[in-house]
C-alpha cells in the first residue's frame, strides 16, 4: 500500500501536447464556457427584469408603474372620441379613406396577435386626461397599477388602422376614454399571457363580480354585467367592427375590461374576453 502510494507521490502528470490543435481546442472550450456565462446573465437579467415588473405592477406597491409596451404616437395626437366604428361603406370619405378593425395591422392579415385594433380616427389633440391609478377585481385577484396607454398608426392593405397599446405588466387605461364619474365608457386592457397575465382570469368573471377602481384620490365600486367572447379572426369586417363597438365612446358610465382569449392552443389570441360592468349605487368614498 505505501509501495502505491509513493509511486502516485512521485510520478510526474501527463503533459497536455503542446499541439496547434490542442490550443484551438482550449481556446474553443473557454470561448463556449464564456459564450455559456454570457447567455445564463442574459437569461437571468430577462427574468429579473420580468419580475420586478410584475412587482412594480402590483396596486399595493409605491414603486412607478411599468411602463407600456411602446411609447404613445406623438403629435399630431390621434382623438379616439372621433372614431366611427361603423362598416367601410358607411366611413367618411374625408379626410381619409377607412378600414374596419383587424386583428393587428403588424403582422399578415389572418394572424392575431392580442393588441386591440380599432378604425382610424380623425387627427386631434387629446386634452382628456386619463386619472385611474389602480384597479381591485377581488373575484380573480387582481390588485394592479393602472398606466394610459395609447395606439400605434400602421399601413394595412394600403389603408391606416390604430393600434391600441397594451401595458406589458399592468392594467392598460385607453388614452381618451372616460375616468371614473364620467357618463362614457372606460376602456381598460390587459395581457392575458407574457409575463404580466394581468387578466389571465378575466374569463372567470361573471355577472355579480365587483371591482374596485382608485381614480383621483377617490374609490369607485363597479359590478359586472356582462361578459362575451367574440371572434375577431377570421369573422367579417361588419363582425369585427360590431365588436370594436365596445370600446366606443357610450352616453353611460361603464367600465369595459379586455383581453385576447385563448391564451394557449392553435386558436391562440382569435378571440377576445369582453367584460362590462356599471356603477354601484353610491359608488365613491374618500381614498
Amino acid at each position: 500500500m505505501l509501495r502505491f502510494v509513493e509511486t502516485i507521490i512521485n510520478s510526474k502528470p501527463t503533459a497536455v501536447p503542446n499541439t496547434h490543435g490542442a490550443k484551438k481546442l482550449l481556446m474553443l472550450s473557454n470561448l463556449l464556457m464564456l459564450l455559456g456565462l454570457i447567455l445564463l446573465l442574459y437569461v437571468g437579467g430577462i427574468y429579473a427584469n420580468a419580475e420586478y415588473g410584475r412587482y412594480a405592477a402590483r396596486g399595493d406597491t409605491d414603486v412607478p408603474a411599468p411602463e407600456a409596451v411602446a411609447p404613445q404616437v406623438s403629435a399630431p395626437m390621434i382623438s379616439l372620441r372621433s372614431i366611427p366604428f361603423l362598416p367601410q361603406e358607411a366611413a367618411p370619405v374625408e379626410p381619409a379613406p377607412f378600414t374596419p378593425p383587424v386583428a393587428d395591422a403588424s403582422v399578415a392579415p389572418g394572424a392575431a396577435t392580442g393588441r386591440v385594433t380599432s378604425l382610424l380616427p380623425d387627427a386631434a389633440p387629446v386634452t382628456h386626461k386619463n386619472s385611474i391609478t389602480r384597479i381591485i377585481i377581488p373575484r380573480i385577484d387582481v390588485d394592479s397599477k393602472v398606466v394610459a396607454v395609447g395606439w400605434e398608426v400602421q399601413e394595412l392593405n394600403g389603408q391606416q388602422v390604430a393600434l391600441w397599446q397594451v401595458a406589458e405588466y399592468a392594467v392598460g387605461h385607453h388614452v381618451g376614454s372616460a375616468n371614473p364619474g364620467e357618463p362614457d365608457n372606460i376602456v381598460l386592457a390587459g395581457h392575458v399571457g407574457g409575463y404580466g397575465k394581468v387578466f389571465r382570469d378575466l374569463v372567470k368573471l361573471e355577472p355579480g363580480d365587483r371591482m374596485l377602481i382608485y381614480s383621483a384620490g377617490q374609490i369607485y365600486q363597479y359590478i359586472v354585467s356582462e361578459k362575451v367572447i367574440v371572434n375577431e379572426e377570421g369573422v367579417s369586417a361588419e363582425q369585427q367592427a360590431e365588436n370594436a363597438r365596445y370600446i366606443a365612446p357610450s352616453d353611460t358610465e361603464q367600465v369595459t375590461l379586455v383581453t385576447c382569449w385563448p391564451a394557449t392552443g392553435p386558436n391562440r389570441f382569435t378571440q377576445r374576453v369582453i367584460v362590462r360592468a356599471i356603477p354601484v349605487a353610491e359608488d365613491s368614498t374618500r381614498g
